[in-house]
């Protein structure tokens, strides 16, 4: 049989991607995963482009994995739903008493220090070590701390808090919800958006097949790691693909859990990602307009508004950015590090490869370079505009 460099793979997740380096034969697939399609790619025809002549084959999605995934979100809905029952009568019902603030206190420190320890409690106990089901689980997580800070701080949606049933929902809810602004209630999906939802997700498949394919055959640095110099053109380079790599996790991700939610419960939810890296256009477009717009939401409600009811605009933004640190390394900890997998020395998951302190490094850094942004666009009143980049820049 002849061998071939990689495989491309349908189902769209990482941990699949890994199955695979140069010169994997098809023999070596594994046996649970079926071959869809098969095909020759000639020597001639290889020196045209990046992969070698050869024969290449389609994989079938990891059914197994897809639905242990699911598992780990339903398990994180399922421990949450109980903590949101104790949210909305402590908290949301609690709100005008005298001992309202007190009891609210009490319990959201509770509530978010439970969350804090139960992802790792949960991987001892179930015994799981994948990292990418630990972030399914670990992200959940993330959603339930930031929407109990908001109902605690009283910035919870009015149409979130009518009754009991519509805040359980809201809360375990994997998208923002969107409420109609004069009822409050929540806005019903149609089936344009239904369809544009399912839509979406076939052409995340697609593409996240291909770029996973093209990016695992280089080991995700496809211009080579000859230079980790920051401003080295190819670490920049490198650094194009891999944030590409992440939009597209939240790419796939974003349909799913649209068409779903939409499906079953006929709840419109808002759009989570809209191509950041390649459209933005600006710094705050990108981090207030593009990027995980459901996470945008809750680190407003739950960090931006508290703060700036007593702070500067600057400081709440600030404190943003440091709690989007805080908890991508609360992440980075809970999904690579805490007793973690058995993996190859040179992958992005083994724990000595993973920096404590750069996601925070890099939040803080972030909020430097936007303020710098946002102080040149301030001074569009004197004739100089607000910048504007290229939106590959």
């Amino acid at each position: 049989m002849v061998e071939g460099r990689y495989q491309c793979n349908l189902d769209s997740v990482p941990p699949t991607c890994h199955q695979h380096t140069q010169a994997i034969g098809l023999s070596s697939v594994r046996p649970e995963r079926r071959l869809l399609i098969t095909f020759d790619i000639s020597t001639a025809v290889s020196k045209l482009g990046v992969l070698g002549g050869g024969r290449y084959g389609i994989l079938a999605p990891d059914f197994d994995y897809l639905a242990a995934n699911h598992n780990m979100f339903l398990h994180a809905v399922l421990i949450a739903s109980l903590l949101s029952v104790v949210i909305y009568y402590s908290m949301i019902c609690q709100r005008r008493k005298a001992l309202a603030k007190t009891i609210s206190t009490a319990v959201a420190v509770t509530i978010i220090g439970l969350y804090l320890i139960i992802p790792c409690i949960y991987f001892d106990a179930m015994d799981i070590k994948n990292p990418a089901l630990r972030m399914t689980f670990a992200l959940a997580i993330v959603i339930f701390i930031f929407r109990t800070l908001e109902a605690y701080f009283g910035y919870a949606p009015d149409g979130a808090t009518k009754s009991l049933g519509m805040y359980v929902t809201y809360y375990l809810f994997p998208g923002e919800i969107l409420f109609d602004a004069k009822t409050s209630m929540p806005l019903k999906a149609t089936r344009k958006d239904i369809f544009q939802n399912f839509w979406r997700l076939f052409r995340a498949v697609i593409v996240n097949s291909l770029l996973y394919s093209f990016m695992s055959h280089f080991d995700y640095t496809p211009f080579g790691q000859e230079s980790r110099h920051h401003l080295h053109p190819k670490h920049l380079g490198n650094c194009f693909f891999i944030a590409l790599y992440f939009q597209q996790n939240l790419e796939f991700i974003d349909p799913v859990a649209s068409a779903m939610s939409n499906a079953i419960s006929g709840i419109k939810t808002a759009k989570m990602m809209d191509s950041p890296v390649l459209n933005s256009r600006s710094i705050a477009e990108f981090w207030g307009r593009r990027w995980n717009y459901l996470v945008h939401c809750v680190l407003k409600r739950g960090v931006y508004k508290p703060i700036r009811k007593y702070g500067s605009a600057t400081f709440a933004s600030f404190v943003v950015f440091l709690a989007s640190g805080l908890i991508h390394e609360f992440l980075s900890y809970t999904v690579s590090v805490y007793h973690h997998m058995q993996v190859p020395a040179d992958s992005i998951y083994k724990p000595s490869n993973i920096r404590l302190g750069s996601n925070l490094a890099f939040f803080v850094w972030a909020f430097a370079v936007s303020s710098i942004e946002r102080a040149l666009g301030g001074f569009s009143s004197m004739g100089i505009s607000p910048v504007r980049c290229p939106s590959l820049l």
